[in-house]
């Protein structure tokens, strides 16, 4: 069979494309201007790619050029681009007033559709494999001279290859070249609630562009609310998911600042926030991985991180066993990076447990923030403390491979800590009110002797 001629994602099963090189097994998904197709390429030993197709009969006449525009740089870029987390493209043809891309046909699902009726945020240690890929091939992409900004990261744009933790970077429709000097950029556009205000034409986009959108999909990611429903406003991911931990907070919280001035001014910078000491060191290009088959870790720990919750100041040693698993043959130590954070054994020769433990007398209480009148309170915040919260990590060394168990707790007073604190407080702040009233009365009976002189 052969395509028609009227609007797109029509082409059944069997048509033949490109002089029968192509062959249409199914349609696999559909948009308001194109359709992508999963094909046999016939040349190539009936190897499976996915077609994309832009009919101009679906476009709108004033949009024709732009969008036709788009389709043909989105070709022409993914076809000089090498890196393990992008699509390649392969060809790219036409055939009436149809527009065909060929390209890596990718076996898995969007995130935009792992999300739907999804009940519960997914587990941070996922979302930071994710978010971890997206920066090398974002790094990639900026590191291209001329620089390329994606300008369109979000849960549709990002597909996971099943059976792994591998993701790919798709749809390049409006991605662009920065070039230096230019105030704005020519043209507007981007996703409500994922693009930055400056993408809204009041700058020209840079690489601050992919940062701040990069949060934004890691913040719904892990706690499950759409940007889309009020552009620009992120609550902290801890207020909406108590289970991740403070760094990756806040290092969303800074990439999603609608002032570009104040995100992180680079994907690289971006990375190393949420990933703490695991991240590259700057300079240091990421190691490419073959498709579909993700980094490994040879040193595995059970559970991947630990929070006590509140442990108080002063009180008793809280501890918790945790599973190290190790190559044979090797030897592994175990060290913390805080005062407060004991593990014992500190070196450990085969598999087995660890135990992880608290010293609360290191621990730091916050102190009280009150508005108004800080010269008569200032007691209060010295003497009366709250809570506070720390992070620290357990770090797992062998010769081979190196973990970090990422470990967080609340430092909470006791309770009697907290009441002699008040009492000393008011005590202080009446013996400050009492002092102030002798000298206001001082002054006005020095008033009153000058004026009946």
């Amino acid at each position: 069979m052969q395509p028609g001629r009227f609007g797109t994602g029509e082409l059944l099963p069997l048509t033949v494309l490109a002089k029968s090189r192509y062959v249409v097994l199914e349609k696999i998904a559909q948009g308001g201007m194109g359709a992508i197709y999963k094909a046999q390429d016939r040349r190539l030993q009936d190897k499976v790619v996915a077609v994309k197709e832009m009919s101009e009969s679906a476009i709108a006449p004033a949009e024709r050029v732009r969008i036709l525009d788009c389709f043909k740089r989105e070709a022409e870029l993914l076809a000089r681009l090498e890196h393990p987390n992008l699509v390649r493209v392969s060809d790219l043809f036409q055939e009436g007033d149809r527009h065909y891309m060929v390209m890596e046909f990718v076996d898995g699902q969007t995130l935009e559709k792992m999300l739907e009726g999804r009940a519960e945020p997914f587990p941070e240690g996922q979302v930071l494999a994710w978010g971890e890929q997206l920066c090398d091939v974002l790094d990639y992409l900026h590191g291209q001279k001329p620089q390329i900004i994606y300008r369109d990261i979000k849960p549709a744009n990002v597909m996971v290859v099943n059976g792994s933790d591998t993701v790919k970077l798709i749809d390049f429709g409006i991605a662009r070249f920065f070039k230096p000097g230019k105030r704005r950029d020519t043209i507007e556009l981007g996703t409500d609630g994922y693009a930055p205000p400056e993408q809204y034409g009041k700058s020209q986009t840079d690489v601050r562009a992919d940062v701040y959108a990069l949060g934004a999909m890691l913040h719904q990611l892990l706690t499950l609310r759409d940007p889309v429903l009020i552009p620009f406003q992120f609550p902290g991911v801890r207020s909406l998911n108590p289970r991740v931990c403070p760094r990756v907070d806040e290092a969303i919280a800074k990439a999603v600042r609608p002032a570009k001035d104040k995100r992180h001014q680079s994907i690289k910078e971006m990375r190393e926030a949420l990933l703490g000491d695991g991240a590259l060191p700057r300079g240091k290009q990421p190691e490419k991985r073959p498709p579909g088959k993700p980094a490994q870790k040879v040193l595995r720990i059970d559970p991947d991180r630990l929070d006590f919750g509140h442990v108080v100041v002063g009180g008793s040693f809280p501890s918790w066993s945790v599973s190290v698993d190790i190559p044979p043959g090797e030897k592994a130590t175990l060290s913390t990076d805080v005062l407060w954070l004991h593990v014992r054994p500190q070196n450990i020769d085969k598999s087995g447990e660890a135990t992880v433990m608290v010293s609360p007398r290191y621990l730091k209480l916050g102190r009280r923030s009150l508005k108004g009148l800080r010269w008569l309170t200032w007691p209060v915040r010295l003497l009366v403390p709250v809570e506070r919260r720390s992070s620290g990590c357990v770090e797992i060394k062998s010769k081979s491979d190196t973990t970090r168990l990422p470990v967080s707790l609340i430092a909470t007073p006791s309770g009697g800590r907290v009441f002699l604190g008040w009492i000393g407080a008011i005590f202080l702040v009446s013996a400050e009110v009492s002092i102030l009233g002798m000298i206001l009365l001082a002054l006005l009976g020095l008033v009153f002797g000058f004026l009946s002189i």
